[in-house]
């Protein structure tokens, strides 16, 4: 019998375009509080709000669920800044009750966490590892580090098959939060000036969202012994000002002006070889060949 597998965030960047991944073989279980049309005899959507574990219980056992990657919540840490205690309670409280609900229901082989370099904070540091410490600097960074170490109890206590994905930054079509690969995108789409809160030579760890989703679909089925957690990031380190030469190639009247500070943090990258070296999975899309892409998909539309 073929592997049932639950995603949350059906419908978001990183849900859908894995779930159209995973029905080529598998049968999918969406849930997301937004509809889906996603047209497979294979897949079913859910929008169901979860309350309490007994609800992941239930979806479970109708559906014999063997596999879950677990990318739903609230995204992005510029929203809810007036409002924390929504994205605590869609992060952390989700989280709970998913986890818990794999515990008690003792048949799901593996689950994917879909984590963030958020959970960290500012790295000072080049090519820090997983150990690095866990010091976040806003609430969307401190509900993905709380769920991050709440699974890694479970998994050390209860040996449960948990794999959490701490991704940089990610990028591409369907991203509906803010970030400021969106942001120079719609100025030039817009033709409407943008002035950035950084110089020009920052540099920022970003991932593609088709390099996200062949991660997961990688560590969902991978067979061989693995750890906990894996940095995952794109194969470079741009710069804005490369990303804004490469979107200024796309859009002619692109008017994008940087400031003379930085007045957000710099990141450094992380270190992203473990997952290459135990996993034997690395990202193909550089920014280049990622926003190429991406230019095609908003043609496409």
């Amino acid at each position: 019998m073929k592997d049932v597998i639950v995603v949350t965030g059906a419908s978001g960047l990183v849900g859908f375009p894995l779930i159209n991944k995973l029905l080529e073989d598998y049968k999918v279980i969406g849930l997301d509080l937004k509809k889906q049309t996603i047209n497979s005899p294979n897949y079913i959507h859910l929008r169901k709000k979860i309350k309490k574990v007994s609800d992941f219980l239930i979806i479970f056992e109708k559906y014999k669920v063997s596999r879950i990657v677990h990318s739903g919540g609230v995204s992005g840490p510029m929203l809810y800044n007036d409002q924390p205690h929504e994205i605590i309670e869609n992060n952390v409280f989700l989280t709970m009750y998913l986890i818990e609900a794999m515990r008690q229901y003792k048949k799901i082989k593996r689950l994917i966490f879909c984590s963030s370099i958020s959970a960290y904070g500012d790295i000072t540091v080049s090519n820090t590892n997983e150990n690095l410490k866990f010091s976040p600097t806003n609430v969307y960074g401190s509900t993905k580090a709380s769920c991050d170490l709440i699974l890694g109890t479970y998994n050390r206590n209860y040996k449960l098959d948990i794999i959490s994905l701490r991704f940089s930054t990610i990028y591409g079509y369907g991203r509906l939060t803010s970030c400021y690969i969106n942001d120079i995108i719609m100025s030039g789409a817009k033709n409407k000036q943008l002035i950035l809160p950084f110089k020009s030579d920052l540099q920022w760890p970003y991932i593609y969202v088709d390099d996200v989703v062949n991660s997961i679909y990688t560590c969902l089925f991978f067979k061989n012994s693995h750890e906990y957690s894996y940095n995952v990031s794109g194969p470079d380190f741009p710069s804005y000002k490369q990303i804004v030469s490469l979107i200024g190639s796309q859009y002619v009247n692109l008017n994008v002006i940087f400031s003379s500070t930085n007045k957000i943090n710099e990141r450094k990258n992380f270190s992203a070889k473990k997952i290459k070296n135990e996993i034997n999975w690395e990202p193909k899309f550089t920014i280049q060949r990622g926003l190429r892409d991406y230019f095609k998909k908003i043609d496409n539309k």
